[in-house]
């Protein structure tokens, strides 16, 4: 059972490995997926810089959908407030799209489907929620570091003759701002610690690692659901 102390008899010779964190599990079950989420519809799109910005305010739409349940239902052991994104969201599509955008932006069918999942999620106050957390905040703290300024050339956000290095608080971009790269560097390794010190037992770690997965697979679906057609 979960938080018991394993009897010397059956705990193995010292120097046998150590089974590896949470975090570990997840990045080696997800890899695949999450490589295969990247390489899918309107993300591979804008991986490419190839996203105008009807597509681009259709994705920040999905995304907010998703973060709107999500970050009320956070644990405060595991995420730092510092990473909700929901405000920012709002913010960007505000200035990309107009005040109107909850009304005039639909959800794509994947994402109503995610949205359902982690509303059933919340009311069974399910430790599974941290894979979303997981599948979401990391990913913006890494990728979405990147995603910046391939979104801010792609939509012209840039004046002419602007520095290289790009304002993370600029309109437009507020979704990816969560200071400068220490900062972001060290928001990346506390969610890592907190994830690694959640209290879970095995069949809740188990359950967190194929959450994960269901929730790439997810992201590949709303990813191929919002790339426009040709």
């Amino acid at each position: 059972m979960a938080g018991m102390v394993p009897d010397p008899v059956d705990a193995g010779p010292a120097d046998a490995p150590l089974p590896p964190d949470l975090p570990a599990r997840l990045r080696a079950a997800t890899r695949t997926l999450h490589a295969e989420a990247e390489r899918s519809g309107l993300m591979a799109a804008l991986l490419r810089g190839q996203v105008g910005r009807a597509a681009y305010c259709a994705l920040l739409r999905n995304l907010h959908a998703i973060y709107a349940v999500l970050e009320p239902a956070n644990d405060a052991a595991l995420v730092d407030p510092a990473l909700h994104r929901a405000d920012a969201l709002a913010q960007d599509l505000a200035h990309l799209h107009g005040p109107r955008w909850r009304e005039q932006l639909a959800l794509a069918a994947a994402t109503q489907a995610y949205v359902e999942r982690l509303q059933a999620l919340v009311q069974g106050r399910s430790r599974a929620l941290a894979a979303h957390a997981y599948v979401r905040y990391l990913g913006d703290l890494h990728g979405g570091q990147v995603l910046r300024g391939l979104v801010r050339r792609a939509l012209g956000l840039d004046a002419p003759g602007a520095a290289t290095a790009v304002d993370p608080a600029a309109p437009g971009t507020r979704f990816y701002d969560f200071g400068d790269a220490a900062r972001v560097r060290a928001l990346r390794a506390a969610f890592r610690q907190r994830l690694a010190a959640l209290p879970l037992g095995a069949d809740e770690q188990q359950a967190v690692v194929d959450e994960a997965c269901w929730a790439f697979v997810q992201h590949r679906r709303i990813f191929e659901q919002l790339q426009p057609s040709a």
